[in-house]
């Protein structure tokens, strides 16, 4: 796997030069012969202990109306009707065009030809999972945010089912296995614990259940379970937890633990009845479910006689307030149902079932009883023995890391089909009794994460976190498949001592990113994201059947990336802004790392880091770094001069720029500037904006621009700046019912709306979508392209002006569709575009004719600029102008010729370099006040400057 070659080359010449002139040895950081180093990364979980601001409370803030507070209830069914009435108007207003004979609606849409880069081999969260009962080959499952896949080659290979238009939050699959009705599939939607804000209105909520009459191929809703009116959460529907048919009726009867209850339809679907729990069907369009008192979680199973068992959950939507309904139930029809246990007064919330293949009167129930841990029962049901076993589950005792379903997000158990005693749970990790969980001796860590050498946590080797489904085949029961937050992984066998995985993620794109950065080098075909769970990943922009196209160089939560010029750094970040500078083999293998965030930042309680935390590199000077602290912006002037190898925060090189405070709320957005150079806009959770100029020097000047048109808890969630002029720039706000974007082309001494047929109502209200990043790119026409990623996909103008409302035109319905576009990135030097998506993995574009960035600073050689203040007491600034990107070492002598301290070996990039000097010796020890010598050797030669320490 080769990473680049122009960059080979660089390091290549570099090293012959640093050899030839005997100074120092450098090993090139992509060499096959380079040997990779391990990073600890931290666990990704959905609501992960001691996080200050958790994932949940990050998304959700950035998606409340501010007016209320709150999610607007059934949004995600809102802006998804809004999306085909924009269509209809668009394609109205293109027919009104052409009709008058004009092509102005044409001139005003972008539609480039986008591509899909995967990543092909990994995948995000997944829950339904089922195999075909004619052919273990064909597998169905479905991504959270991701739509149905299909598969007939054992996942060998996959191809999506569910059109871009249709509903992409699958959380339960199933089949009539019933003789000759075995193409009949059907698929819940609506995941309400684990999704963006987990209240009703979130994005990942569901409309209905979906019917595939072709064995998968093709969906259509079945129309009694999808919301009628977008007014309100009136259908529990809308979150289906997990869904059967019954083999032994003759009618098409499938039931569904949804929102409430569980629901029965003895007509393929066509009418239902509640069967348990609470009756919320056929509500008037004016009920509101969110202010019902309903059951939370609730699950159906169907054993291998044809029984079938479900549970009820006594925790409900209404806090402190538990349902008498609660508890475990058995039928024999899906229809009358009598009860196997109640919860009493103890405060239940998920519980999930499994029964025996080979002797299906055995069942499990595994719960999460809340604040007071797991429980698992084993019923017989030939006996009506119930039997506690929970004490025996995984405690975090016998260097077995504790059961933990992170709040019922992550709950399944499984058993063997051949042996009732095998039994499998997992939360965030998975787990193998081998009695049954009759004692914990037998019980053994297979899934999930497990321990290295040292007793550090790491993921499992080719597994993932956070347990969904297991799933055995037919012919051979020790074949399991397992379906977690990466997709899905098969193991041969699950009764090894070490149970292996291979994963079955050839082209199962269902990745959920939240950032996303093309590398800067033009060499380099490669696009970095963040993602849900999954990590940093690099994705080589190779089209998804070509093969495994990408690697996740490092874990936990992944946040913002970004790449130098000529990729020779790498940086990326984990949850709660831990950044670090990584290098890369050709394996892309780490081979060196440091992190660069300071030390100090986000340290206020109230306004730490974002959990997905904002920074940049200066695309003028490749070393320098702004981050959003969380109360204040800190920038980092020379990051190659910060140590490799250390896992902590730094001091080296950050100021924490006072100016630049803010009262309240969190800096959520920033974005810095080409022509002029170093103007920095950034944006915050509560709606202000400021403007920063000289933003690279100690006389920066802060400016609050804020306009009185902005909403003041809106959330600024993007900046865009105009690459040939600072003064243009866009404003996303990523809340719903404010208006979305403005446009400035005056430096933000004003602004007007610019999100045109994007909201609802001109003032933002309405069912619009969530913005959540804006591009701007210029053209060699003077024309612009304008992108915005949002809710609802992907959306392009060319033109915006004051007074003119926008219109905006979606980009690849057929592709990207209605996914969440999270980010937007943009490489000037050739017009190469990427979008990241929540659930549909990165796409990549072309843009022709793009402006070109040439303000970069050019110099025919090194030279040094400014060693500045001189004399100095405290830290002196060496700046020096580099034609082009080359290895500098930097050396301080004093007046004998003593070597006091070795500055930096290290790249100084084309265009400016900064680089410190603190007045401390090699062994950071003071030295005295003094004259000193600055000796620059580099590949075109070695240049030297005088300096004067003069302490106070």
């Amino acid at each position: 796997m080769t990473i680049i070659r122009k960059q080979s080359l660089l390091i290549g010449a570099i090293l012959c030069y640093v050899l030839a002139c005997t100074v120092i040895s450098l090993k090139p950081n992509h060499s096959p012969e380079t040997e990779s180093v391990e990073l600890i990364a931290p666990e990704a979980s959905f609501f992960q202990e001691g996080n200050v601001q958790s994932r949940a409370d990050y998304e959700r803030e950035m998606l409340v109306d501010p007016k209320t507070g709150e999610v607007p209830k059934d949004i995600r069914s809102k802006e998804l009707k809004f999306l085909n009435q924009l269509k209809f108007e668009n394609e109205k207003l293109r027919l009104q065009k052409s009709l008058a004979g004009s092509d102005n609606f044409n001139a005003l849409s972008v539609l480039n030809q986008w591509t899909s880069i995967g990543p092909q081999n990994i995948g995000g969260r997944t829950r339904a999972l089922a195999l075909d009962v004619r052919n273990e080959n064909t597998i169905l499952a479905g991504g959270v945010s991701g739509g149905v896949w299909r598969s007939t080659n054992g996942g060998q290979s996959w191809s999506k089912t569910t059109s871009p238009n249709q509903i992409q939050s699958v959380t339960a699959i199933t089949q009539d296995v019933r003789s000759g009705q075995e193409d009949v599939w059907y698929y819940g939607t609506g995941e309400l614990v684990g999704n963006s804000g987990r209240a009703p209105g979130a994005p990942f909520r569901g409309d209905g259940i979906f019917k595939s009459v072709d064995g998968g191929l093709s969906w259509q809703v079945l129309t009694s379970t999808q919301s009628l009116t977008p007014a309100g959460f009136v259908s529990p529907f809308q979150y289906v937890w997990d869904i059967t048919t019954d083999p032994n009726s003759p009618e098409d009867v499938i039931l569904a633990a949804v929102w409430g209850g569980i629901v029965r339809s003895a007509d393929g679907g066509n009418t239902w009845t509640t069967v348990l729990g609470d009756n919320f069907l056929n509500q008037p369009s004016s009920t509101d479910l969110n202010e019902l008192q309903a059951i939370f979680y609730t699950d159906i199973h169907r054993a291998g006689n044809g029984v079938f068992y479900a549970t009820l959950s006594n925790v409900t939507n209404s806090s402190g307030n538990l349902s008498s309904k609660g508890g475990v139930y058995r039928s024999n029809d899906g229809a009358s149902w009598s009860v196997i246990a109640n919860w009493n007064s103890s405060p239940v919330q998920r519980t999930e079932i499994a029964s025996s293949a080979s002797d299906p009167n055995i069942v499990y129930f595994l719960s999460d009883r809340a604040n007071r841990g797991y429980s698992l029962y084993r019923y017989n049901a030939s006996t009506d023995a119930l039997t506690d076993l929970g004490d025996n589950l995984p405690d975090g005792g016998d260097d077995i890391e504790e059961l933990e379903s992170q709040e019922s997000y992550n709950l399944v158990v499984g058993v063997h089909p051949e042996n009732p005693n095998v039994v499998y749970v997992g939360g965030t990790n998975l787990y193998r009794s081998t009695d049954g969980f009759t004692s914990s001796e037998n019980t053994q860590w297979i899934g999930g994460y497990a321990l290295d050498e040292d007793g550090d946590v790491v993921v499992y080797e080719n597994h993932h976190p956070d347990q969904h489904n297991l799933v055995f085949l037919p012919s051979d029961p020790n074949k399991m498949i397992s379906a977690n937050d990466g997709g899905l992984f098969l193991t041969e066998n699950n009764l090894a001592d070490e149970v292996e995985y291979i994963s079955l993620n050839n082209g199962y794109v269902t990745t959920q990113f939240y950032t996303g950065a093309i590398s800067r080098n033009q060499a380099e075909d490669l696009v970095i994201g963040g993602t849900q769970d999954n990590g940093s990943i690099l994705t080589f922009n190779t089209a998804t059947d070509n093969g495994p196209n990408g690697v996740t160089v490092i874990g936990g939560d992944g946040g913002f990336s970004a790449t130098t010029d000529f990729g020779i750094y790498y940086y990326m970040s984990f949850q709660n802004s831990r950044i670090f500078r990584l290098a890369l083999n050709e394996r892309a293998q780490l081979t060196s790392f440091a992190r660069v965030d300071p030390i100090g930042g986000g340290s206020d309680p109230s306004q730490s880091y974002l959990f997905i935390n904002p920074y940049i590199l200066d695309p003028n000077y490749a070393n320098r770094m702004y981050l959003a602290g969380g109360d204040h912006i800190w920038r980092n002037q020379n990051l190659s001069q910060i140590p490799s190898g250390s896992q902590q925060p730094t001091s080296v090189n950050w100021d924490k720029l006072e100016e630049t405070e803010i009262a309240d709320g969190t800096i959520s957005a920033l974005q810095v500037s080409t022509n002029p150079r170093n103007i920095l806009y950034f944006g915050t959770s509560n709606g202000q904006l400021y403007k920063v100029e000289n933003a690279h020097s100690e006389l920066y000047e802060v400016t609050e621009i804020t306009s009185s048109s902005f909403s003041s808890e809106g959330y600024i969630r993007s900046i865009a700046v105009d690459p040939t002029d600072a003064n243009h720039i866009l404003v996303a706000f990523s809340n719903y019912n404010i208006h979305s974007i403005y446009r400035s082309v005056d430096g933000g001494e004003s602004f007007h709306m610019a999100a045109g047929n994007l909201e609802g109502d001109p003032t933002g209200a309405g069912t619009g979508p969530s913005v959540r990043w804006v591009s701007i790119v210029p053209k060699t026409s003077g024309r612009y392209e304008y992108y915005a990623g949002t809710s609802i996909g992907l959306f392009s103008t060319t033109s915006i002006e004051e007074g003119v409302e926008p219109v905006w035109v979606q980009e690849s319905p057929e592709g990207i569709g209605n996914t969440i576009v999270n980010m937007i990135d943009y490489r000037q030097v050739d017009g190469k575009i990427a979008v990241a998506t929540h659930g549909g993995g990165l796409y990549t574009s072309q843009i022709a004719s793009v402006v070109q960035n040439d303000n970069l600073v050019e110099v025919d050689k090194l030279e040094v600029q400014t060693v500045y203040p001189n004399p100095f007491s405290e830290k002196v600034l060496i700046k020096i102008n580099s034609p082009d990107t080359r290895f500098v070492i930097m050396r301080i002598y004093d007046t004998n010729g003593n070597e006091v301290k070795r500055i930096t070996s290290s790249l100084a990039f084309q265009g400016e370099n900064d680089f410190f000097w603190n007045g401390t010796n090699n062994q950071e020890q003071p030295v005295s006040s003094g004259l000193y010598i600055i000796r620059i050797t580099h590949e075109g030669g070695e240049e030297s400057k005088r300096v004067i320490l003069q302490r106070n």
